[in-house]
């Protein structure tokens, strides 16, 4: 074996040459097109950095009623509000028997409470009882408890203010009505009838019925409705046994200072009941002086009465009061507030936006204002236009 080198190639080192000069250039024509990429010249350097164009955005001409509303919360109350508290007879005085729970009716002839087995009754008149009514008693209170038995029912055919047959029978049929035995006048042991032997036990006088003043309680507006029932069965009475809420319930609300030049008493509100969904109108009947209170207590206490009874199911709520304070009464060409504008000539203006491009300037002159619209009238504007209320940025 022939230990010299073998001779070189003159070829190989040619073709080394070529392909390293063809990855040069592959590698300097791809380094070139990366380069021209990030490189760019002013002008488009300067319109790529500019915001894009701005896009208007635009609201519709709209007819409607315009309503300036002054909205505030309020508590569905009593106009007035009584605690029962009951004339006490001898013994020991407990409630026997519930005759009556939060939120019932009050008429008159109902019984409020059983206390001892015997009941208190409501009936209508405005001086409290002070004495026990018996047979052939005169009086401003007999004649109350006539005209009380008579809004009952009852036939008074006695002279006004004088206890007669006829009270007393409106009285017996009264308890009797209501399950219970009338009170009568205890029989006279020293004052003995004499009676025939032949005379039938049936012919013995019947003792007269009488009304006991702690069986009674006069209330002054009737009907009224239990707020509350504060002695349950079994307890002693010593103070109140129950609150009735007496007059038409209101609703009552602070008024914040800067909303007191914008109503009135005798506005017409919107009572919103939100836990029902229901819904009563009523008016505006009293604004108070400014009271200080903590937050949102300081301002105009108001009451506002409702146009017809509101339903049992409001008392106590907390509701929602919508006082309108202004309206056009009919429907008239709104637009949004922020669809105005001043020109340079002082006029007061909109601007119309047909579509696309176009836009027109159209003078207009204002009127009443309400929830963020204001009534708009003049030529060059109808219902269902375009027009511009501001712009976005692209």
């Amino acid at each position: 074996m022939d230990g010299n080198p073998a001779p070189a190639d003159p070829l190989r080192g040619r073709r080394r040459f070529l392909i390293g000069l063809v990855t040069g250039a592959v590698v300097m024509a791809i380094a070139g097109l990366g380069a021209s990429t990030l490189i760019k010249s002013p002008q488009q350097a300067a319109a790529e950095a500019a915001p894009p164009a701005p896009s208007l955005i635009t609201a519709t001409v709209e007819r409607r009623v315009l309503e300036q509303a002054v909205v505030l919360r309020g508590t569905v109350e009593p106009d007035r509000a009584l605690d029962v508290k009951a004339v006490l007879g001898e013994g020991r005085a407990v409630i026997s028997q519930r005759t009556v729970k939060a939120g019932d009716l009050v008429e008159a002839g109902t019984v409020l409470a059983e206390i001892s087995g015997r009941p208190v009754i409501a009936l209508g008149g405005l001086v409290p009882p002070y004495r026990d009514i018996h047979t052939g008693m005169k009086g401003s209170d007999v004649e109350q408890l006539q005209s009380a038995l008579g809004d009952l029912g009852y036939r008074i055919s006695d002279q006004d203010g004088v206890f007669g047959a006829s009270t007393e029978r409106a009285i017996r049929k009264m308890y009797q009505a209501r399950d219970y035995d009338p009170p009568v006048e205890e029989s006279d042991p020293v004052a003995v009838p004499t009676v025939s032997p032949s005379a039938s036990p049936a012919a013995a006088p019947r003792p007269d019925a009488y009304l006991p003043m702690s069986e009674v309680y006069y209330v002054k507006s009737l009907p009224a409705r239990v707020a509350a029932v504060k002695a349950g069965l079994g307890a002693e009475v010593r103070e109140a046994i129950l609150t009735l809420s007496v007059g038409k319930m209101v609703v009552r609300g602070i008024l914040a200072p800067a909303d007191r030049e914008l109503v009135e008493t005798g506005m017409p509100v919107r009572i919103l009941n939100e836990t029902t969904g229901d819904e009563a109108a009523g008016k505006l009947a009293s604004i108070g002086a400014l009271k200080q209170g903590a937050g949102s207590e300081t301002g105009h206490p108001i009451t506002v009465s409702s146009t017809k009874s509101l339903p049992a199911d409001f008392t106590g709520e907390d509701v929602r009061l919508t006082v309108t304070a202004a309206t056009t009464e009919e429907a008239v060409l709104v637009v949004p507030v922020s669809a105005i504008f001043s020109a340079a000539d002082g006029s007061t203006r909109v601007l119309r936006a047909p579509g696309g491009d176009q836009r027109q300037s159209v003078p207009v002159r204002t009127g009443a204002s309400a929830g963020g619209f204001v009534e708009v009238s003049g030529d060059g504007l109808a219902e269902g236009d375009r027009i511009a209320v501001g712009e976005r940025s692209g």
